[in-house]
């Protein structure tokens, strides 16, 4: 191996190219690498679609969910944000193509405020199937001249090895890295937001929350929705005006987001009216985040240019996917469970509004 990417490269990473380089029987992957099997990814191909075949206990201590036998494609955003999907499809597609190991190191939250620095070696094992391995790795002092740079661009850019473990290629350009997939990913972002309120917009909320249903049938866990309409908002713009009406959303989301949990989904619908997506959440615990989400609206009070306050209420509905709902002949979407949200939604507005409607429940809180 290149004595000058043993230097940077963590010892175990090593080991593993070396194992690599010596081959691997028709078998499973795992009686290859053994020894590695609990920092161990093995990525097998259906078309286009990367799946998990296995996934490392490792892994799953650090990021708190064991991922075998899903897509990264269909992973929620809360597991797999939109930034690291988008740089592990690209890097499973390159050593797909090219048959090179592929080298670099990140660093990720696990948790408790705990940034780490990972090593993660890419390998292509034929038969569409390719192995990962990736350790954390401690700071290093680097003595002999270049092993400096050679961090910085592992740090930034994945690096190609060729047969011997010397640096043949890198699979990006530093510019194509940092300026240009940073701008693709701010654009993406941007499609993807309400302009006025910065939630998601309809088409963002909608694919949002079909990955989080996908999510929940696999894993045979509930899921809720809510419908929310700001009561009377058509008078705010009439006697206010727009500016004032604009000023009167923001701060409808503002209170939304103080009542929601971190992995709830949050979009505009249009006009006054919202949805949330609540993942791992039955009826009980959607009536009372709707509750706690009505009364936080309730509370608002909004300084008005003449000296006067401004207050709204909100009316919301609520509908729940049990895990045997998944069932259903055709398959229920997240089109479905919105629908039955608005029903009870407008059972609220017609019982007197600011108040919740739980779906099935047939009554009011």
């Amino acid at each position: 191996m290149d004595d000058f990417v043993a230097t940077v490269m963590d010892i175990r990473l090593v080991d593993l190219l070396g194992r690599w380089r010596q081959g691997q029987g028709p078998g499973n992957p795992l009686d290859s690498f053994a020894d590695h099997a609990e920092h161990l990814l093995i990525i097998e191909f259906d078309g286009p679609h990367a799946r998990y075949s296995h996934y490392g206990a490792a892994f799953i201590r650090h990021f708190g969910t064991d991922l075998t036998g899903l897509s990264i494609d269909v992973l929620p955003t809360a597991i797999l944000p939109a930034d690291r999907r988008g740089m592990l499809e690209f890097e499973y597609s390159y050593v797909r193509r090219v048959a090179r190991p592929l080298w670099r190191s990140y660093t990720a939250d696990f948790g408790a405020d705990i940034a780490e620095t990972w090593q993660r070696l890419v390998l292509p094992i034929g038969n569409d199937r390719l192995v990962v391995g990736a350790y954390p790795c401690a700071a290093a002092q680097d003595a002999l001249p270049g092993i400096g740079l050679l961090r910085l661009v592992i740090d930034r850019v994945p690096v190609v090895l060729a047969e011997d473990g010397s640096v043949a290629d890198l699979a990006l350009t530093l510019r194509d890295f940092s300026d240009s997939r940073q701008h693709a990913a701010e654009m993406e972002m941007l499609a993807a937001l309400d302009p006025l309120t910065g939630v998601a917009n309809l088409r963002h909320f909608h694919h949002l929350s079909g990955l989080e249903l996908d999510h929940g049938r696999r894993m045979g866990r509930a899921l809720s929705v809510l419908a929310l309409d700001i009561d009377h908002f058509k008078r705010i713009n009439d006697n206010w005006g727009h500016a004032i009406g604009d000023e009167a959303l923001r701060a409808f989301v503002a209170a939304c987001r103080t009542a929601l949990r971190e992995p709830d989904i949050l979009g505009r619908c249009g006009g006054e009216e919202f949805a949330v997506t609540l993942p791992n959440t039955g009826t009980a615990g959607a009536a009372i985040i709707a509750e706690r989400l009505r009364r936080h609206v309730e509370r608002v009070r909004m300084p008005l240019p003449d000296g006067q306050t401004l207050n709204f209420t909100v009316s919301i509905g609520a509908a729940t996917m049990a895990p045997t709902d998944y069932r259903a002949e055709p398959a229920p979407t997240i089109h479905d469970l919105l629908a039955e949200a608005d029903k009870a939604l407008y059972r609220s507005k017609a019982n007197g509004r600011n108040r919740v409607t739980v779906a099935g429940l047939e009554k009011t809180q």
